[in-house]
């Protein structure tokens, strides 16, 4: 895949999941944050480090490489910040940090938890999603 023609997102994890993910055995089902169920990805890798070592204790990210064609083939609902941070705040009052889906694809959003550090992240939350991500077109390497 040309270098202009991809899409690079990261995920923080630990070790033990990193080598788990990298084989693709994703379950956008197990997982959960800030805007409810499903597997995140984050578009910068310092931040998904960060994250790792905020909650394991170690520097494991797996990188996600994928076609830009792929990705826009999705069903994707955009949330600006605004609308990020409201419906933060209603998933975590609700208590839906696991659960609450938006019934698409993917969830395009900034990340509005934590510290105030700028960065996009994809929520995968469908099915057809979690066969993408753990499928042979979908380059995963640990970093």
């Amino acid at each position: 895949m040309p270098e202009f023609d991809h899409k690079r997102t990261f995920h923080g994890t630990s070790e033990e999941y990193a080598e788990s993910i990298k084989s693709g055995k994703i379950q956008v089902r197990a997982g959960g944050g800030e805007l409810g169920q499903g597997f995140y990805l984050g578009h910068e890798i310092h931040v998904a480090k960060a994250w790792a070592m905020q909650k394991f204790g170690c520097e494991s990210v797996v990188e996600f490489r994928m076609a830009e064609s792929d990705f826009w083939g999705f069903q994707i609902k955009a949330l600006d910040k605004v609308e990020a941070i409201e419906q933060r705040r209603t998933i975590k009052k609700l208590g839906l940090q696991r659960s609450y889906t938006f019934q698409q694809d993917v969830v395009w959003a900034p990340i509005v938890g934590g510290a105030e550090v700028y960065c996009d992240q994809d929520k995968w939350e469908s099915s057809r999603g979690e066969d993408y991500l753990n499928g042979e077109t979908v380059a995963r390497r640990i970093r």
